[in-house]
């Protein structure tokens, strides 16, 4: 997700004053542009990306880029125009489609761009072409990155340029031409950058190859996995210096670690960094299996900006501090996790982000339990509860370019709804058996919403659409109401819960004088019997997400 929160950037589990920018999103009627860049229309589906080699030189002085992209893609079929998307403050020098000057036409007020195909009535479907397109400009500068997105142009405490992009939610397009959906991942990438000496730059993946263009120098990166495209970034600074480790998983897994930090905190940095890093591996791996980018390795790279999850590449700005209750770095912590949920296990719609955001910050409660037990990751998760809004729906509206990256209840609640469903479940060899099959089933694949909770649904055998919508199509959680009912010396639990989901039944825990006890939960009052001598009963709040209500 970009590390695309404000919640990101706290000092322990407290949400700093800008969180009142959290309300930031898109409007409620969407504009052409949000439909053309968010939606699928003939002119995107007529094609599947397979590789982009992206180049790209960059000038801090005058904070402009000159670019090329060759997009090797297979048609499908259906139409006789491509739509390729780049931010209008990009100007376009020429565009080709397999190595013949195309026509196109920009449309006013968007970043899409139609590129006409008369030859395509004789492709055959499957079949492989390329377009390139040259372009140049003045990228947009990022307002506030990661969270309000695009070029970071820093200094370094030398005064030297520092530079970086995070994208998440605005999209790669407003630094490069492509096929700007979530839905459409290359299955490879090659990224080369070009920067002024003495900056270095690095990016995704392997370091390939160093080379010259006049007086700049080039370094190239190769991605050998699907990769989602706001990920797709680089960084450069003056002497960069990077350190490289391994991990050694317990599957037998070698992972390539790469460190890159600014000259000045290489000493300090590097052992930091690797011992955070291994930890969060070493958890991760334990609950969700190897790490998924194997090949291409793990990166951490100091970034100008507070952090990102850019896929073998993380961006890191944290500073090298711990929090001071948990004893973890947040940013290491947090970005890591995406490796698995938002890289690995990507949405095809900015609507569905939950699943990325959810599943990685209630991995931050896992990563607790893993070293410190399930009582502590519960202590966090209460800590992180304040944080909910319900304000609006986590589930977002598909088909529009509609940033969820500020709803912050993406995160927070959606890892409670999570954790709520662990306890309703209540079995945790399945439960987990689930978390690892979802990484397995969808692994560099794109998925939604409805696809992630049909399959949960079959893996812990129950019907859970009814749960998902509750929390994820409402804007308020479901309302617990109970009450005791005291009758001829009897006393029964009267319980039910509010919410639009009719078919929504599940059990809950309740505390009945400090005994756990389950019962069955719908959206109808129902009754159960209680010893008399009983004095105190109350839902397990630690386990669930519930507003609680009582009735007299």
């Amino acid at each position: 997700m970009q590390s695309s929160t404000l919640w990101k950037f706290r000092v322990g589990l407290a949400l700093l004053p800008l969180v009142a920018c959290a309300q930031r999103g898109r409007p409620e009627k969407p504009t052409l542009a949000d439909t053309l860049l968010g939606s699928l229309n003939p002119y995107r589906t007529s094609y599947d990306v397979t590789f982009y080699d992206l180049s790209v030189q960059v000038d801090p002085v005058r904070q402009t880029i000159t670019g090329e992209v060759v997009c090797q893609f297979r048609w499908e079929g259906g139409a006789d125009t491509l739509q390729i998307d780049l931010d209008e403050q990009l100007t376009i020098k020429g565009i080709w489609v397999d190595g013949v000057k195309a026509r196109y036409r920009r449309v006013p007020k968007t970043r899409a761009v139609w590129v006409a195909l008369p030859q395509s009535k004789s492709w055959a479907g499957g079949s492989s072409h390329t377009w390139q397109v040259q372009y140049g400009g003045k990228p947009r500068v990022a307002p506030r990155p990661p969270w309000d997105g695009g070029f970071v142009w820093e200094k370094t405490s030398q005064g030297k340029p520092w530079i970086g992009v995070a994208c998440q939610g605005l999209g790669a397009s407003v630094w490069w031409p492509l096929k700007d959906h979530l839905s459409d991942e290359p299955d490879s990438l090659r990224i080369t950058v070009c920067v002024p000496s003495p900056l270095r730059a690095v990016a995704n993946g392997q370091p390939a190859s160093t080379s010259r263009k006049g007086a700049d120098s080039c370094f190239t990166y190769r991605v050998t996995y699907p990769i989602n495209t706001y990920n797709v970034t680089f960084y450069a600074a003056p002497d960069y210096v990077t350190l490289e480790d391994t991990f050694h998983s317990a599957s037998g897994q070698v992972v390539p670690m790469r460190f890159t930090l600014l000259p000045e905190h290489a000493q300090k940095g590097f052992p930091y960094m690797a011992t955070e890093a291994r930890k969060v591996l070493r958890a991760m791996e334990h609950y969700f299996g190897p790490f998924p980018p194997q090949r291409d390795g793990y990166g951490l790279v100091e970034s100008p900006y507070y952090g990102m999850e850019h896929q073998s590449a993380i961006a890191y700005g944290n500073h090298f501090r711990k929090d001071a209750e948990w004893g973890f770095d947040y940013i290491i912590l947090h970005e890591t996790g995406h490796e698995w949920w938002g890289n690995h296990v990507t949405v095809s719609d900015n609507a569905d982000l939950w699943v990325q955001e959810g599943f990685c910050t209630y991995s931050e409660a896992l990563y607790v339990e893993y070293y410190q037990g399930y009582e502590a990751a519960v202590r966090y998760l209460t800590a992180q509860k304040t944080n909910i809004q319900n304000r609006r729906p986590i589930q977002g509206p598909k088909g529009i370019n509609y940033d969820q990256t500020y709803n912050t209840d993406i995160y927070y609640k959606a890892a409670w709804m999570l954790h709520t469903l662990r306890s309703i479940v209540n079995n945790d060899p399945v439960w987990f058996r689930m978390l690892r099959a979802l990484q397995d089933s969808f692994s560099f694949k794109v998925t939604s919403t409805e696809e992630v909770i049909a399959f949960i649904s079959r893996q812990l055998g129950g019907d859970y659409e009814p749960f998902f919508r509750a929390y994820l199509y409402e804007t308020r959680p479901p309302v617990l109401q109970y009450g005791i009912e005291e009758s001829d010396g009897e006393k029964r639990l009267k319980v039910r819960c509010l919410t639009l989901e009719s078919r929504f039944d599940y059990p809950v825990e309740f505390l009945v004088d400090g005994e756990v006890k389950r019962y069955a939960v719908g959206t109808s009052w129902r009754s159960y019997a209680l010893p008399a001598s009983v004095k105190e009963v109350r839902p397990n709040g630690r386990r669930y997400y519930f507003l609680i209500s009582r009735v007299e």
